[in-house]
């Protein structure tokens, strides 16, 4: 036996003993059993602690390298699980309370020296310390210590923020550690006041600090995990939220707050004797807010405005109530004379504060204002009568200080006015003109945020006043600030759309009698301010436009009258458009008439006069046809003056029959004079010719005959007026405002106009402006695709966003000469493409094809008399055939394919059913020409994707509704050839891309278009036989490149695979031709023999290319599916051979030697071995498992395969030994192949197959697998226990499965028990388990027998945790096991419901958890997954309600549950409202008497929220119910 030591305790204290010695024997003494030391562990510690308390009051002297390893010890005692395990068993150590303050003093070194060495060793002990409750008392019995390290600790937190240091993480959880421990004391505490001081005097700055950065995140890297960082974070703000709330705010201090806040008059209220003890809490506040000291001025400044809604906050969380808003109130102001803004006072220049400044006071404003508004502490009324405005007067002069000093590059300034205007309007009033001016028609606002806010601003005063009625008077003041002397032209536009739009809505909202008022105060401001004075002055001009602007929106969203309007209305509106007529539009045309103008530039106010005569004169046409149509009552001016269309003359000027008293001489005139101006006046022109036209066509039914002459110059009027603006210039998005276009925005307007109007215009264009417009709409899809808009805001318009819109739209094809013009801008565009390479392409395809001789619009194609377009499209297609003949190719660099690219996009938008049969010929002979007659001189993967998207076209256009009309000028065969030829050739090139995912695509593409192609053939039954051969003969010419390659030069190695893919599409095709004739042996006998043949070639063909093929190289992927549709087409060969000679019907058996009838059973069999090889090596690659699987799916099907070595448990193995693999994660994509597999699997395996499959699966499932970390097998074992349950069972192997269903059921609940153990296992193991357990349960009804097995589900939905990432997919994994369940095993309920309700209520607990309120971050994927369960959480509740006699008496249970949890937290509205309803359901089940045992026995908090429910129930969902009741049967 060992010796015992002992003595080390006098050696410890031996001065002669090193202290290195020391150490050595503490540690030693420590971790020993054989030293023996009574209580020795205490007495290590104290050892330990005496020195180091020792050494920090100067009574011993120590190297720095000794005290940290004295730290070092001490922190090891701590956390040693020797000294845990001796106080789980009772054993009683201390720690003495100076080793606390020698860990404070240490800390503050560490803060004020900003030494951080060995700061990591105390914050551990501290860890240790206070994790521990047996040596944490050193701090929780000393409450002063307790304040101190909580100090000290936030300081070191803050300096590391501010300073370039990291933050760890080991702060972070020292301090959540320290805030726990601190805010269990504060509770203890009695002595309200002493809290207080403590926590103002120490703890109150450096937490505000802290909170403040941790808001802001100053800190931006860290050296952990980030998340983690971030959940402390806001845990720590959390604590830092409750510590103050109960120390600064607590309900003692009421009084103290009540009378320092008190107003002088009601100081004699409060007693003389309570003075002498006042505590003033509000001016101990601002005294520690107003402390400058803790950090610098600029910092310190953001701190303050953070923190003052903060403590505002937590005020009103504390004393908000009826009697207490006065008081909240004054605690308000004290508090808003902490922010800098408060001092300002008189001219801003004086007292200026920088941006920063400004921008977080205001924020800090925001906030005060939005908890005035949440808390309701402002009653108009009470104000009024009881405090004589007292709240008025403080608010209206917050609103004088913003408008004074206008910060109009801040958002928050513009939501403070706006929170103001939705406390009481009234408050602004008097500054209202000052506001308007500051805030819209003044501002200079840019930033998206600042127009945001800037919108809802004026958004707010215009509802406000429209709610109260009163929108004339802020549309007075509007015009004031409007009329007011400015430099107008450094304004924006008076009505920006955001400000448009919000305009509008009011509009809707307000009597046609305001509106009216609104236009006489417009017009009057016009004819009194403005007119008079208004020529030669472009500020007034500017003014006028502003106004006309304003009138134009007024009349053009205003609700029309119509019959229902009295008829006062109607004949103020008649009036008062009569004045617009007379007093305004007849005034300025005068006006302009008389301008004599020989510059080459209009003046500025004659060009606005321009602008807003042309708008004003739309808007009077618009509103009073508007008018007319709708109101049998209002009387046009144009009736009066007996205006109709037998009065206009041909001229396209000639705009009397829709405005009156301006006659055709004036309007040329100021047409002309206008005419150099590209804005408001010249697509106001446009407009006028629009509205004449619709006016013609609108009188159409009075029996005049429309003058199809007038119509067409004024379309064609439309469409010059606007030509020259294509001049390559980038024009800007427009607004959809006529007042605010530019000459940038006008060509996004004018075409805008065009396009939106087509309907109208199409029918009198003439085929020269048809081509026109189809040039535009290409050329600015073409140009506008190079171009990046800077502009993201969907509600502007752009030329680019019209033209696509048209584009994708059914109007397009509807317009069939537009259509067909379109299409054939398209093909010049690809001829000048071509012809820009410089090559001789006189004879090109694409130059025939858009030749302008040939009348391509026009041509409708009848097939018995060929037309010119049909005639000159033969020639075209036997061009392209010869050109491949004699390999002739156009060569293209990247820049010709980038360009043809784009117009292959434009193709692919186009509704290709639509197409005519000539477009449609015209398109496939465009595609084919681009194909096969073109050869790239660039990258190889440019290449490639050209080719993919011709031929993804091309297999497109198989499907339209024209397509045989293609066959009209090629033979089927020669286009096969064609493209087969060619293709071949281009494979000389691709040398090495064609092992990639794009050679893979291009092979996809050309084989999907080959078999629509050829299944189009076959439903033609045209010459069906003649093209199949000549095909198959050229395909029996094209050999492998292992026979051919010493006599050609054009084959390669990726020519093998294009070949076999043109084999397979044939046999693919054929094989479903000739099932669809199952009954008509004569067609089969005739084709039959070109399937064996399709057979013999592809078989023969994959047989060279193997043999050839590098050795110990995988197969390649493309093979695969080849191999798989051949085994198909041989298996359908001899089916139907055997039908048509009479050896075997449908329904016989198969004879035993159908094996020996495959042509190519061995490579089939070669395949099968093959692939069981690579399907564990290859489990990463998708489209390989997903041939592979196809392959065996078929292969499996077949019996014949069948022998010693290929079995189904030896594909089973192979499969299992896949789902072991690395590429694990990607199986979930192949579930629908592998369960078709499996099912052919279980399907022709014997019954002791089936059962060495099942124990193969119980093998894997056994939870020592866990144990062993094997993992891939258990998951491997759930997963084929999934598929297997998808498969159909029938027979012994179905009573098989189900006797060992019990044994499955167990080995899944340890295993998820297991997982729920591990984090590594839980995102990967548990949700498969999960959604195995519940498709089992579901298959199960009526299978499982024993109960008992259904409820041993319950124990795997009880230690399942759901606070993890995959929260969402855990959650239904959970929620599908409990609706199993409920719905498939009702006699397992009536025994398990408590064990059921249990499961329930934690997804009702994790869903409100995760569904409580965390600030303003709007619609996140998160919140979507959350929202989802929610909502299942509902429907669970619904299907509970109907299981009344389970659960009726468990109810009032199901209510309790939920309140109590609802108590703890504040949900988010839409969580709430599905759980609400969802509670309603089994509230239905409660009676009278449930809730009133629920109202007895609940506590005090919790009582009122089932109150707040039961009311809602009552008042929403129960009256509901009942009166659906009276109409139910």
């Amino acid at each position: 036996m060992a010796a015992i030591y002992s003595g080390i305790h006098l050696k410890l204290k031996s001065p002669k003993t090193s202290w290195e010695d020391k150490l050595k024997l503490a540690q030693f003494a420590w971790i020993s059993h054989q030293c023996f030391l009574p209580n020795k562990e205490q007495v290590l510690l104290d050892w330990v602690s005496h020195t180091l308390v020792s050494f920090y009051n100067k009574k011993l002297e120590l190297p720095d390298e000794i005290t940290e390893k004295l730290w070092v010890y001490l922190d090891s005692i701590i956390h040693s699980r020797k000294l845990q395990g001796l106080f789980k068993d009772g054993k009683t150590i201390t720690l003495r309370f100076s080793i606390a303050q020698v860990i404070n003093e240490s800390l503050s070194t560490f803060y004020t020296q900003k030494k951080l060495k060995n700061l990591s060793i105390l914050l551990s002990c501290c860890s240790g310390i206070l994790s521990s409750s047996p040596l944490a008392i050193v701090y929780t019995t000393k409450f002063e210590l307790l304040v101190d390290l909580l100090c000290k600790l936030s300081h070191i937190a803050c300096q590391q923020f501010l300073s370039e240091d990291i933050v760890s993480s080991q702060l972070f959880e020292v301090l959540q550690l320290t805030f726990g421990q601190y805010l269990l004391v504060q509770k203890q505490q009695v002595n309200a006041n002493r809290v207080f001081g403590q926590v103002t005097k120490r703890l109150l700055q450096p937490c505000l600090l802290l909170r403040h950065l941790l808001t802001t995140g100053v800190q931006s890297q860290t050296n952990d995990d980030g998340h983690t960082q971030q959940h402390l974070g806001r845990e720590i703000r959390n604590h830092i939220e409750a510590l103050l709330r109960v120390a600064v705010f607590p309900p003692e201090l009421l009084q103290s707050y009540t009378e320092e806040l008190a107003p002088e008059k009601d100081s004699h209220k409060i007693k003389k004797g309570s003075m002498k003890h006042l505590l003033l809490p509000v001016n101990t506040i601002q005294s520690v807010l107003g402390d400058p000291n803790i950090c610098q001025p600029a910092i310190h400044g953001k701190m303050v405005a953070n923190s003052v809604p903060f403590l505002f906050k937590l005020f009103l969380e504390s004393y908000n109530k009826t009697e207490n808003h006065l008081l909240c109130f004054h605690m308000l102001t004290k508090l808003f004379q902490c922010l800098k803004i408060s001092h300002l006072q008189g001219d801003l220049w004086n007292n200026a504060l920088s941006s920063a400044e400004w921008s977080s006071d205001l924020l800090a404003m925001e906030q005060l204002l939005h908890l005035v508004l949440s808390s309701g502490i402002y009653n108009v009324a009470a104000d009024r009568i009881r405090h004589k405005e007292v709240q008025f007067h403080f608010y209206q002069q917050l609103a004088q200080l913003l408008v004074n000093h206008p910060q109009g590059a801040i958002p928050a300034w513009f939501r403070c006015l706006n929170a103001l205007i939705s406390l009481n309007h009234l408050i602004l009033e008097p500054d209202l003109d000052d506001l308007l001016a500051s805030a819209w028609i003044d501002a200079e606002v840019s930033e998206p945020r600042t127009k945001k806010a800037q919108e809802s601003l004026v958004g707010a005063l215009f509802h406000s006043y429209t709610k109260l009625r009163q929108f004339p008077k802020l549309f007075e003041e509007v015009l004031g600030v409007v009329c007011r002397p400015a430099a107008e032209e450094l304004r924006l536009p008076i009505l920006p759309a955001g400000i448009k739009n919000k305009l509008c809505e009011c509009l809707q909202d307000l009597p046609p009698s305001q509106i009216l008022d609104v236009m006489s105060l417009i017009l009057e401001k016009c004819r009194t301010v403005i007119i008079p004075d208004l020529r030669g002055d472009s500020d007034l001009a500017l003014k006028f436009h502003s106004m006309s602007t304003l009138l134009h929106s007024v009349l053009f969203h205003m609700t029309s009258l119509d019959d229902s309007t009295p008829l006062p209305i109607v004949r103020r509106a008649q009036s008062l458009l009569e004045t617009v007529q007379v007093e305004v539009i007849q005034v300025l045309f005068n006006l302009l008439k008389n301008v004599h103008t020989e510059k080459a530039e209009l003046e500025v106010w004659a060009e606005k006069v321009g602008d807003s005569l042309l708008l004003l004169a739309c808007t009077w046409v618009a509103t009073d046809t508007l008018f007319g149509l709708n109101c049998r009552h209002y009387i046009s001016p144009l009736a009066k003056a007996n205006v109709t269309l037998a009065d206009s003359t041909v001229d396209v000027l000639d705009f009397s029959t829709i405005l009156p008293g301006l006659d055709v001489k004036s309007w040329k005139k100021i047409t002309k004079l206008l005419s150099c101006v590209y804005s408001t006046s010249r697509y106001c022109t446009e407009w006028l010719m629009l509205q004449k036209m619709k006016n013609i066509l609108l009188h159409t039914t009075y029996n005049i005959e429309p003058s199809h002459e007038i119509l067409q110059h004024a379309s064609a009027f439309i469409l010059e007026s606007g030509k020259s603006f294509f001049n390559g210039e980038e024009a800007e998005p427009w607004d959809g405002s006529a007042g605010s276009i530019t000459s940038l925005s006008y060509p996004a307007a004018h075409w805008h106009l065009v396009v939106s109007n087509l309907p109208v215009l199409f029918p009198y264009l003439s085929l020269s402006n048809t081509q026109y417009v189809a040039g535009m709409l290409l050329k600015t899809l073409l140009v506008n695709k190079m171009q990046t808009s800077s502009d993201d805001d969907s509600s502007f318009i752009t030329v680019e966003k019209v033209s696509k819109d048209l584009l994708c739209s059914s109007l397009l094809p509807e317009m069939c000469v537009l259509h067909s013009s379109f299409f054939s801008q398209i093909i010049q565009h690809s001829a000048r493409v071509l012809l820009s390479i410089g090559q001789s392409i006189v004879n090109q395809p694409l130059q025939q094809l858009s030749a302008e001789n040939i009348p391509w619009c026009d041509s409708t194609g009848p097939s018995d008399d060929p037309s010119v377009c049909w005639a000159a499209m033969e020639k075209v297609a036997q061009n392209i055939l010869s050109l491949v003949k004699k390999r002739s190719f156009i060569t293209l660099e990247g820049d010709h394919i980038e360009k043809l690219l784009d117009l292959l996009e434009i193709i692919a938008a186009l509704h290709l059913d639509s197409l005519s049969p000539l477009d449609h010929t015209r398109c496939f002979l465009l595609l084919i020409s681009l194909a096969v007659n073109t050869r790239a001189a660039c990258s190889e993967t440019l290449s490639l994707k050209f080719l993919i998207t011709c031929f993804h076209l091309l297999a497109q256009l198989q499907t339209s509704r024209n397509a045989n009309s293609s066959f009209k000028v090629f033979y089927a065969s020669d286009v096969l050839e064609a493209v087969l030829t060619s293709m071949f050739v281009a494979c000389e090139t691709f040398s090495s891309i064609f092992k990639t995912s794009a050679w893979d695509d291009f092979l996809h593409s050309i084989q999907t278009f080959l078999e629509y192609y050829l299944q189009l053939m076959f439903e033609r039954r045209q010459s069906v036989k003649l093209n199949l051969e000549k095909f198959m003969s050229f395909l029996a010419t094209c050999q492998p490149y292992a026979t051919n390659k010493k006599h050609s030069k054009c084959w390669s190695p990726a020519a093998d695979q294009l070949l076999l893919v043109a084999l397979t599409a044939q046999c693919h095709t054929l094989t479903l031709y000739l099932q669809q004739q199952h009954g008509k042996p004569q067609v089969l006998e005739t084709r039959l023999n070109l399937l064996e043949q399709a057979v013999q070639k592809a078989g023969a063909t994959i047989e060279l290319c193997l043999r050839n093929s590098p050795r110990g190289q995988p197969l390649p992927v493309t093979f695969i599916p080849c191999i798989t549709t051949l085994l198909k087409a041989d298996s359908c060969y001899v089916h139907l051979v055997g039908l048509v000679s009479g050896e075997s019907e449908p329904e016989s058996p198969m004879k035993p030697d159908k094996a020996q009838k495959l042509s190519h059973s061995e490579l089939y069999k070669q395949f099968y071995v093959q692939i069981l090889k690579e399907l564990d090596l290859a489990s990463g690659s998708v489209q390989f498992l997903h041939s592979s699987l196809q392959f065996l799916t078929v292969f499996c099907s077949m019996s014949e395969m069948y022998s010693a070595q290929v079995t189904p448990v030896a594909v089973f193995h192979s499969i299992r030994k896949l789902l072991m693999g690395p590429g694990v994660q990607f199986i979930q994509d192949l579930e629908v192949q592998l369960t078709e597999l499996i099912t052919q699997l279980m399907e022709k395996c014997t019954t002791d197959d089936f059962c060495t499959v099942l124990r193969l699966l119980l093998e894997d499932l056994d939870v020592s697998n866990i144990w062993k970390q094997n993992s891939e097998a258990v998951l491997a074992a759930v997963t084929l226990t999934k598929v297997l349950l998808g498969c159909p069972l029938s027979g012994e192997k179905e009573k098989a499965f189900w006797f060992s269903s019990p044994q499955i059921i167990t080995a899944l609940v340890l295993q998820a028990k297991e997982a729920s153990q591990d984090a590594a296992l839980l995102p990967t193991l548990i949700v498969p388990v999960l959604e195995t357990v519940a498709i089992l349960l579901r298959r199960g009804e009526g299978m499982l027998s024993n109960p008992h097995h259904v409820t041993l589900v319950f124990s795997i939905l009880i230690t399942v945790p759901l606070d993890q990432r995959d929260y969402g997919s855990i959650f239904l994994g959970i929620h599908e096991v409990l609706f199993s369940i409920l719905q498939c095993h009702p006699k397992v309920m009536l025994k398990a419901a408590p064990s059921f309700l249990n499961s329930f209520h934690r997804l009702v607990v994790s869903v409100m958890h995760e569904g409580r309120q965390k600030g303003n971050k709007g619609i996140t994927d998160e919140s979507e997954v959350i929202l989802k369960c929610a909502h299942l959480v509902e429907r669970m509740y619904t299907y509970i309600a109907a299981k009344t006699e389970e659960f009726t008496v468990l109810s009032p249970f199901i209510v309790a549950q939920y309140v109590m949890e609802l108590q703890k937290v504040t949900l988010h509205p839409a969580v709430k409202k599905h759980l609400t309803e969802g509670i309603y359901h089994i509230l239905d089940l409660c009676l009278e008497r449930d809730i009133k045992f629920l109202n007895a026995t609940l506590p005090a908090g919790v009582r009122e929220v089932l109150k707040e429910l039961y009311r809602d129930y009552n008042h929403y969902h129960k009256s509901l119910k009942q009166g659906d009741e009276k109409y139910t049967a």
